[in-house]
């Protein structure tokens, strides 16, 4: 009877987060994990003013622009369960890292403040940590009681302002970043690709047949709905345009694709105009913050853990696992940053579904070293694959943390990026917001009374 409590009390310690042996690959020891994940399939987000499948055709998620279908919905939860297969301390994982039973201070997730980041986000944990069978217990991890879906623990997802969450919305409120935009696009190279005669043609042949105009910033309206129209409408949809013809699609994307590449600073030649470097200013507005938002959060998490006398480590001391639930584009500006866009642009020109990149944190035991994990998740279904040797400065699967630093000091913006994103000026001038304006009559009148 003594051994059986004995055995129960040390299977009960298990699969409620007690402590876990260090999760070691030869001398390297994993510390933290970073995933930033595109949410699943969805409804197109806006559409051109002629496409017969208007706001009213999209009927799941709740209904309208921009929603997670049940697929997208599927797609993150097999994620999560591939994310679960990999770090859960299941006892057959690739990585026993976290533990079996949802333990709050080792995760936080962070989403977009968008119904299907959301939503993905929840998908996601649903797989990771929420199925009947994964040791969890009712009355303790979830509700003992009917109608409570049998071993569903709610995870919380957090968020913040989407017009001005700068590290994963790409398209947040940034003046600077439209400045910067408009530059490159007076740039010699931008403006002989507009006027080549197979842009030219993209642009006249679908302003002739949807009857309405397109700048460069706006164009991905046009392949994304038409993107996702082949998915739920294909044979309508060629039925109703008959105009639509694979090659035409191709030759949109292929026009969209390069946009993109524009957008993130992704130049053949460095394009230098009131003496700044658009593409590195481009990327310090789209890659920067994120980039920096990891590499600090990592190198905290080094110096609580290696370093004598670091204060404020109490909230990263037990933190092993960070999320930034987000979009194509957010995936994108890491991909950028690290020199790979290549492997997004193939076969599509962003992330597809789910695509994940994760950064794993690891430590060196025999020089106590920082290193880093690049791995890769293309798109739903897909497994993990290790990318760090293609980083330039990475010839294997563990790579220098020096070299992540370097990145994102490189792409890190001159100020605060709320403030940097106020400058539209390379002299460094500020359009002064209207908060400043407040304060300043606030100190006026003061002085005055």
């Amino acid at each position: 009877m003594i051994r059986f409590y004995w055995c129960f009390a040390v299977f009960w310690s298990f699969i409620h987060g007690a402590t876990i042996p260090p999760v070691k690959d030869g001398e390297m020891e994993l510390k933290m994990v970073h995933v930033v994940w595109r949410h699943g399939d969805r409804s197109p987000t806006t559409t051109y003013n002629a496409d017969p499948f208007q706001e009213d055709s999209w009927t799941f998620g709740g209904g309208g622009w921009g929603q997670l279908s049940p697929s997208g919905m599927f797609q993150h939860l097999q994620l999560g369960k591939k994310l679960r297969n990999r770090y859960v301390n299941t006892g057959n994982s690739t990585y026993n890292f976290l533990p079996a039973v949802y333990d709050q201070k080792t995760m936080y997730i962070r989403s977009t403040g968008i119904n299907r980041t959301l939503i993905s986000a929840t998908s996601n944990m649903l797989g990771m940590y929420g199925q009947d069978g994964y040791g969890s217990t009712a009355g303790i991890d979830f509700p003992d009681a009917v109608g409570w879906p049998r071993g569903f623990v709610p995870i919380p997802i957090h968020t913040v302002d989407y017009d001005s969450d700068h590290i994963g919305n790409m398209d947040s409120d940034c003046p600077r970043r439209e400045w910067l935009w408009n530059l490159a696009q007076q740039s010699d190279e931008m403006k002989a690709w507009r006027r080549s005669s197979s842009v030219r043609s993209v642009f006249n042949n679908l302003t002739a047949l949807v009857n309405q105009k397109w700048s460069l910033e706006d164009f991905w309206v046009v392949p994304d709905a038409l993107f996702i129209e082949q998915i739920y409408f294909n044979e309508t949809l060629r039925q109703k345009n008959l105009w639509f013809t694979d090659d035409f699609y191709n030759q949109i994307v292929a026009v969209n694709d390069q946009i993109y590449m524009y957008e993130y600073g992704i130049f053949n030649k460095t394009v230098t105009m009131q003496n700044l470097n658009i593409g590195l200013e481009l990327l310090k507005i789209r890659s920067g913050p994120l980039m920096n938002d990891m590499i600090d959060r990592i190198n905290k998490k080094s110096a609580c853990t290696y370093k004598k006398n670091e204060t404020g480590c109490n909230w990263i001391n037990g933190l092993k696992y960070f999320v930034y639930s987000a979009h194509d584009e957010t995936v994108y500006s890491v991909l950028v940053a690290l020199g790979l866009e290549r492997f997004a642009i193939i076969p599509h020109g962003y992330p597809l579904y789910s695509a994940a990149v994760v950064v794993e944190y690891w430590r060196n035991s025999t020089d106590n070293n920082d290193y880093f994990k690049l791995v890769y998740h293309k798109q739903s279904g897909d497994d993990f694959t290790v990318m760090t040797n293609e980083i330039e400065e990475c010839d294997r699967d563990y790579c220098r943390m020096d070299v992540l630093e370097q990145v994102a000091k490189k792409l890190k913006p001159d100020q605060p990026i709320d403030q940097w994103c106020l400058v539209t000026e390379s002299s460094g001038s500020y359009s002064i917001s209207i908060s400043f304006l407040s304060f300043l009559i606030v100190i006026y009148n003061f002085f005055l009374l």
